[in-house]
């Protein structure tokens, strides 16, 4: 009986660690994704040949920038262009903060597109979501 008890206390607290670990885990992963103007100036690259270039100078550049998608995620028509882009301040503090970026896509035909941050400072990319009805994401990884 006197071995149960400090077994039972130290398996107790082994369990506790790890569930607040794990907590605090999914707390982390939660946060949403900011940046400032400087992180995410440069080069990204998505599947399927899709890029984009955000300049200091606000402009853009956008190559098979995904236009629609189907429900399976995969796009079904793209765009490309140059334009403009601006990092706009988050909607509110659980949101992930956007991204606009409006590209001359054809004669006399102007396109936006509204990227999201993913992580702090962009270390996890940028991404389209697919739908408001789905958590899919068409992502951009930056390439420089």
């Amino acid at each position: 009986m006197k071995r149960i008890v400090p077994l039972t206390i130290a398996a107790s607290v082994l369990v506790l660690a790890v569930g607040g670990f794990l907590l605090f885990t999914a707390i982390d992963a939660m946060k949403p994704g900011t940046a400032e103007r400087s992180d995410v100036i440069g080069s990204w690259t998505g599947s399927r040949g899709a890029g984009l270039t955000l300049r200091e100078d606000g402009t853009a550049t956008g190559v098979k920038v995904p236009v629609g998608f189907r429900p399976d995620g995969t796009p079904i028509t793209t765009a490309g262009g140059s334009g403009t882009w601006s990092l706009k301040k988050r909607k509110s503090s659980a949101a992930d903060q956007e991204i606009k970026v409006v590209l001359d896509t054809g004669p006399g035909i102007r396109t936006g597109f509204d990227f999201s941050v993913n992580g702090q400072g962009a270390e996890d990319g940028l991404y389209l979501p697919v739908s408001a009805e789905t958590a899919q994401q068409f992502r951009f990884e930056k390439v420089s």
